[in-house]
């Protein structure tokens, strides 16, 4: 009977012994997660903003280029004087202008009438006085027309052909003087200064611009090859071109030194150069010139390094200059900057002239 004891109590002990190891084994082996095996601890991808859509463009009528702003579709041009008298140099801005005409003014120097439109410019010039056969080219494109003075003879015309101008000898707010520069050759203003007056004048209102046919793809003129030009206006003054292939586009220079721009120090690329021949004289003791912009005439298309000769034909003071080739046919420019060097009877085309 004891011995039966003894036996139950043993079997109660090993029954206990077992129940005890597979507790601690339990406890000691972590169940696994096949889906979590082999995997490091997870990062936390931060998803970045999406880019703001860019902002819609427009074909620029004076450049033939479609990167204007929508904003200034239909807008009228504004045309600046800018002085190029040796104290004037470097310039604001024309680099960024969309066309420009190159013309003498009394004293063997040349002034350029420079015309902007679809870019927001922050300084132009120096900005200088008005001459008559500048405002029969700035009339062609229905421009908003910018000076500082005039001719007697340029103050006669702005009246009567009732032109839209801002005269900085009469307005104190769109002009502003540059200390760092002496008087008259320091006076300067922006897009915005110019919009933001002609506004106020009513001067802003929508027009359809036509001047230039643009070709779909850059075209060569059906002419010479030409890489290299001088353009003497007078004695003590010329310009001249040099293509850059990489750029397809002229670099500029004013006798034998590069025209960079004041504030970036850039040098300055023509696109297209037109030179036009017209009849000049002096008509005054101070020097002053009658340039002949109507009627008809001899010119030249420059543009990817070629030259092809062409013609000009302007009917009256405010229509159109339409440039013709040989045969007739107007004249399609490369999509781009266009300069016009509007040239005397008297001044040299050389070509191939090293600056």
């Amino acid at each position: 009977m004891l011995r039966n004891r003894w036996i139950v109590f043993a079997l109660i002990l090993l029954i206990l012994f077992l129940q005890s190891g597979c507790g601690k084994k339990n406890v000691n082996t972590p169940a696994q997660n096949p889906t979590n095996a082999g995997e490091g601890p997870k990062q936390t991808v931060e998803s970045s903003p999406p880019e703001p859509p860019a902002s819609p463009k427009a074909v620029n009528p004076l450049t033939g280029l479609a990167d204007m702003d929508v904003k200034y579709i239909n807008q009228r041009p504004l045309a600046v004087m800018v002085e190029n008298e040796y104290h004037a140099r470097p310039q604001s801005g024309l680099d960024k202008a969309s066309v420009v005409y190159e013309i003498l003014a009394e004293g063997g120097i040349t002034r350029f009438l420079a015309l902007f439109l679809g870019e927001d410019i922050d300084e132009i010039g120096p900005i200088r006085s008005a001459r008559p056969y500048f405002i029969d080219y700035a009339m062609e494109y229905n421009s908003i027309y910018i000076h500082y003075g005039a001719s007697p003879q340029g103050y006669s015309d702005l009246k009567e052909l009732k032109i839209n101008d801002i005269d900085g000898i009469y307005d104190g707010v769109t002009f502003w003087r540059d200390s760092s520069r002496k008087e008259p050759h320091n006076a300067y203003s922006s897009t915005e200064k110019m919009l933001r007056t002609s506004e106020k004048r009513g001067y802003l209102k929508p027009v359809d611009l036509k001047v230039w046919d643009f070709t779909e793809q850059d075209a060569q003129p059906q002419g010479e090859a030409l890489e290299k030009f001088k353009l003497t206006y007078f004695n003590n003054y010329s310009v001249s071109y040099t293509y850059d292939a990489a750029k397809k586009a002229y670099e500029r220079y004013i006798n034998g030194k590069p025209h960079t721009d004041r504030k970036t120090g850039e040098p300055i690329f023509v696109k297209n150069i037109i030179i036009q021949y017209v009849n000049a004289r002096v008509i005054d003791k101070v020097g002053r010139l009658e340039m002949k912009t109507t009627g008809s005439g001899k010119a030249y298309y420059i543009s990817d390094g070629f030259c092809e000769e062409i013609k000009w034909k302007k009917d009256s003071r405010s229509s159109r200059t339409v440039y013709t080739l040989t045969d007739g046919t107007e004249l399609k420019i490369n999509p781009g900057n266009t300069w016009i060097q509007v040239m005397p009877q008297w001044g040299k085309f050389e070509k191939g002239e090293e600056q």
